[in-house]
């Protein structure tokens, strides 16, 4: 008998749902955080790596407790990006 989690889906699709979101997490790591030592200087980089920090911990919790919720991670990482970015380039006047 499969049980389920808080949510109501049955724990090993919610379990895979968040390994493949844990896994998209980490390759945001790398693009376009990464890449983005063209644009943004090394404090820039170091702000955006602590937030990626704080993401990745919340992503394995959220895989550790069997929650689907992992999968949403990616899109708040790449948001948490842009957004970075884009204020970087607004005030501080980061270019290429």
């Amino acid at each position: 008998m499969a049980t389920s989690d808080s949510t109501g889906t049955n724990w090993p699709v919610a379990r895979i749902l968040g390994l493949i979101g844990l896994i998209l997490y980490i390759a945001t790591g790398v693009f376009p955080y990464a890449a983005s030592g063209l644009v943004a200087p090394l404090w820039g980089i170091a702000v955006l790596y602590f937030g990626w920090g704080i993401g990745l911990f919340s992503t394995i919790i959220l895989y550790r407790r069997r929650s689907a919720w992992a999968l949403v991670m990616p899109l708040v990482a790449l948001a948490y990006w842009w957004g970075v970015v884009s204020i970087g380039e607004a005030v501080f006047d980061w270019t290429a």
